[in-house]
């Protein structure tokens, strides 16, 4: 057993059993000490139980077996995928133990550079978690990335496709060459789907007699629901070209057997052809939604149909874009004649008034006299 200095950090240097385990320490040597002796303590009380403490493991040998393990159970595994190997071109190469926060934040300095704030958060989350899922696998006793805050994300404000917009955005997706782009927008503004449950469309979820959609793949339990079909909707599934034996409504053009994995720069592009400025393939669900209430829908109705799990979510995200009914309701009070209200000198500016009071006195009095 020994101690030893490398990269201005000492490290001591100790056998369990058979196997030979070294730990980081610090700067200090005295500490470094300090620590040998206690692990030299545990092993001798037989307290010592290796599996709890740092075995030299590498984050690129975790983040393997998170991959094999964890990720490919995700329905999001797909993008994950990149995001663990954009981590482990960056942390690979350290050991568990010798992690820090301020890994973590160099990585967001570093990653901010060429992507999004919110990529770089999607890619911290990933971070924590494998660190996190290492815990429960005893290989790390603790996550230094626990306390590292994400990054601010700018807010964008919600679009509604106005009727004009639509049109130009169906135009510019026949242009595009990406499968299923127009029949999944035209699904997408009548039914108020997520893009992940059109994607993940299977033909026994569609009932042309009632007619409606269930939707099972859902982001969550309040999501599965029934979504009644109207006519553009039916017409445009009852079109849609179908193998003998097919499942998936939109099935991958390389693997007909698996669902589409995502269509972001084939909708991207159509957004571009249509000069519409700001607007995100969600977008096309918050026009589903503030359609039904410039119609008269009332929110329960849409929060049903949108599988919210709570109302207060309808009118936080959707209703809040109709902008041009707010302005209508200003613009009633222009050209409106105010009267000046004038108050009488000899009555009391405040207080209740007499007749309010006699009513209040004579149920008082006759509480008084029953009790």
């Amino acid at each position: 057993m020994a101690i030893f200095l490398r990269n201005g950090n000492w490290y001591i240097d100790y056998y369990s059993g058979s196997r030979r385990i070294r730990e980081k320490v610090g700067p200090s040597r005295t500490q470094a000490k300090m620590a040998l002796k206690v692990r030299q303590s545990e092993i001798i009380q037989g307290r010592y139980n290796f599996s709890t403490q740092n075995n030299g493991m590498t984050f690129k040998a975790l983040a393997e077996r998170y991959e094999k393990l964890v990720s490919y159970l995700k329905r999001g595994d797909h993008g994950e995928k990149y995001r663990i190997a954009t981590l482990k071109k960056f942390f690979g190469k350290y050991r568990l133990s010798d992690l820090t926060a301020e890994h973590a934040e160099r990585f967001k300095i570093e990653r901010s550079k060429v992507v999004s704030p919110a990529t770089v958060n999607r890619e911290l989350g990933n971070l924590k978690h494998i660190v996190q899922t290492g815990i429960g696998w005893k290989y790390v006793q603790a996550n230094p990335f626990a306390s590292v805050k994400l990054l601010h994300v700018p807010g964008r404000p919600e679009r509604v496709l106005t009727q004009g917009e639509e049109v130009k955005l169906l135009a510019a997706c026949d242009k595009v060459r990406s499968p299923h782009l127009r029949p999944i927008v035209i699904l997408a503004l009548n039914t108020g789907m997520r893009k992940g449950e059109i994607l993940s469309l299977t033909w026994p979820q569609i009932d042309f007699v009632k007619p409606a959609i269930f939707v099972i793949e859902a982001k969550s339990e309040n999501g599965r629901r029934h979504i009644p079909m109207n006519d553009t909707v039916a017409d445009l599934l009852s079109h849609l070209p179908r193998k003998r034996g097919a499942q998936l409504v939109f099935p991958s053009p390389r693997n007909p057997g698996q669902r589409m994995r995502d269509h972001k720069v084939g909708f991207a592009t159509a957004v571009r052809h249509a000069r519409i400025p700001y607007l995100r393939f969600h977008d096309l669900r918050g026009t589903f939604a503030t359609r039904l209430v410039m119609h008269g829908t009332d929110l329960v109705t849409v929060q049903k149909l949108l599988g919210h799990a709570r109302i207060a979510m309808i009118a936080r995200h959707y209703t809040h874009s109709l902008m041009d009914d707010r302005m209508a309701a200003v613009k009633r009070l222009e050209g409106q004649k105010i009267r000046p209200v004038t108050m009488r000198q000899d009555k009391p500016l405040i207080g209740p008034r007499p007749q309010i009071l006699a009513p209040l006195k004579a149920q008082l009095s006759v509480l008084c006299s029953v009790n």
